[in-house]
């Protein structure tokens, strides 16, 4: 018990560095995100009271990769983020990738959590929390539908610009469609594990759930803003991510708040799922007349 609390404390002091970091552009500690994200993984199997066993841990695991492929460079390289404006025409691959590269890794462990929560015994969720999650569920989708309202209006701008050019409006509406797809499935697939926890009792993972809802949609946003295809128009079909910034505010600090809060969801996230989940889940199946271990956690 004191090891696996000190395991939880570790991460979440590292977790904190890693978002100062990202805040002051200046890694305290490059490796810290993916340093805490193996602390999870080792407290998930030490709890090692799950069934089945391996899905936990295997989905800790890949975020764990894609921490590594993400880690921010050694400021002593001299690399640098460059940004570029691009006249050339949408490619709908693009867009995919916009979409995928900050998810991909969320979208299979959530995958994977929902395989596991689905051989748990357990009720039907209430109907007062389906009709919630369900509504949560439309709001979010008519937010992206609204984005991509957006979208199109800024492409109608470009395509202003450039009369010889009348496939912009439509191509950047359909990267942007492809680019939302992959958050959006991430939102939508964490409100159905939260809606499954509820159900078996796992409310401190449902939370946990919840705020990866959030960090999906501010990856939504970011996917939005990335094909709105008119400079300095991030603002347009992004409200959730305006809420969080100063507008007209072009300062380090300021800009990086979106990235941060994102950081602080996701890992909260993690965190509160690793502990709801490894706290007392159904134990592994035990041969007939072997008494259960007391639940740990």
């Amino acid at each position: 018990m004191r090891s696996r609390s000190l395991l939880l404390c570790a991460a979440g002091v590292l977790s904190v560095v890693h978002v100062v970091g990202v805040l002051t552009n200046e890694p305290i500690l490059r490796q810290a995100e993916v340093a805490a994200l193996l602390l999870l993984l080792a407290y998930a199997l030490l709890a090692g009271r799950l069934s089945p066993r391996w899905a936990l841990p295997a989905a800790l695991a890949v975020l764990v990769v894609d921490a590594s492929r993400t880690m921010p460079a050694d400021p002593a390289d001299g690399r640098r983020w460059q940004m570029f404006w691009s006249t050339a025409p949408p490619d709908v691959t693009v867009g995919l990738r916009t979409g995928l590269q900050p998810t991909w890794a969320a979208l299979v462990a959530v995958l994977l959590l929902l395989l596991m929560v689905a051989r748990w015994p357990g009720r039907r969720p209430s109907r007062p929390i389906l009709v919630g999650l369900a509504l949560v569920a439309v709001t979010v989708t008519g937010y992206a539908v609204l984005g991509l309202v957006e979208v199109r209006r800024a492409a109608s701008d470009v395509a202003a610009w450039r009369p010889d050019d009348h496939g912009w409006q439509s191509d950047s509406t359909l990267v942007a469609a492809v680019a939302i797809l992959p958050p959006l499935a991430l939102v939508l697939g964490v409100l159905v594990l939260a809606a499954m926890l509820i159900a078996r009792g796992r409310r401190l993972a449902a939370g946990g759930a919840g705020l990866l809802a959030v960090a999906a949609l501010l990856h939504l946003d970011v996917a939005l803003a990335a094909h709105t295809s008119l400079p300095y128009s991030a603002s347009r079909g992004v409200l959730f991510t305006d809420a969080f910034v100063v507008t007209g505010s072009t300062d380090a600090f300021t800009l990086a708040t979106v990235p941060a809060l994102t950081i602080v969801a996701e890992l909260a996230g993690y965190l509160l799922l690793v502990v709801g989940l490894s706290g007392g889940g159904p134990a592994r199946t035990r041969p007939a007349g072997e008494a259960a271990a007391p639940a740990g956690g």
